[in-house]
């Protein structure tokens, strides 16, 4: 399973405008690992200054709170499935076989989360070689009408059933510190996340400031893979997207020249 997040396929200084040039390079990774090494992969995206700006406006997360919740939560499901739309079409352009699944159409929350939903038509495009492409929705949810379901928590709850062998999530830095790199030179990258120190890492970690983001940031994110790897045995690995080759070498197993964090349980 891969995530990619949605500040690297997005600008987020300008709402719904996606960076087709970092899609392209990134799909173009992909598809060179896929061909060196022949694995099967789930993608999963954020939705960057698609999904997370309408989300806050209408302050999607909290539920059906007013009168214009509804409207909030179509509209913020509408900018993320166009996000995925263009992801999607992009990779078939390039000759890849992704196909879209929209968590809005097979998964329900109840409080906080993905719960309940549908994932053997997710294992059979699997086994059909398709390339599954999901990403952070809104979902209907039996406790406040309506919640958000971050690309972490979709990619959490389909392991459930289809539990990978390695899960990578990418961002725009080589990993998880000990504190915020942008604002302390002096940071340490964490090699390893694991039972001995993942509580004392999510305490350390937050939310930047710089960035909307209704899905709780890195805090939240460590914790979701942590689960992951956890509940599932898989390996997890949190590295820099935006260093050239990193993606597919990373992928295809060649990880001599990169620096990054990793997960077990």
């Amino acid at each position: 399973m891969l995530k990619i997040g949605g500040s690297i396929i997005t600008d987020l200084s300008k709402p719904n405008t996606a960076n087709m040039g970092e899609i392209s390079r990134i799909l173009d990774e992909i598809k060179a690992a896929m061909s060196k090494s022949h694995f099967k992969l789930i993608i999963g995206h954020g939705s960057g200054s698609f999904g997370h700006v309408s989300a806050a406006k209408y302050r999607v997360q909290e539920g059906l709170i007013d009168a214009d919740s509804r409207k909030g939560a179509a509209i913020t499901h509408l900018v993320a499935k166009e996000l995925n739309t263009m992801f999607v079409k992009q990779g078939l352009e390039m000759g890849m076989n992704l196909y879209p699944f929209s968590p809005a159409g097979f998964g329900i929350g109840d409080g906080m989360g993905l719960s309940a939903g549908f994932t053997d038509h997710i294992r059979f495009a699997l086994e059909n070689g398709f390339i599954p492409v999901v990403h952070g929705d809104v979902i209907m949810n039996y406790t406040k009408g309506v919640s958000i379901s971050s690309t972490e928590d979709v990619l959490r709850f389909i392991s459930k059933s289809i539990k990978p062998s390695k899960i990578f999530f990418c961002t725009d830095v080589n990993g998880v510190y000990d504190k915020p790199p942008s604002d302390n030179p002096n940071a340490k990258l964490i090699k390893q996340i694991n039972s001995s120190n993942i509580n004392e890492v999510i305490k350390n970690t937050g939310v930047s400031n710089s960035r909307i983001d209704v899905t709780g940031g890195m805090r939240t994110k460590i914790s979701l893979l942590y689960d992951i790897c956890r509940d599932t045995d898989a390996t997890g690995y949190i590295f820099n997207m935006n260093k050239r080759s990193a993606l597919a070498d990373i992928l295809s197993g060649d990880v001599s020249n990169l620096e990054f964090t990793k997960v077990n349980r």
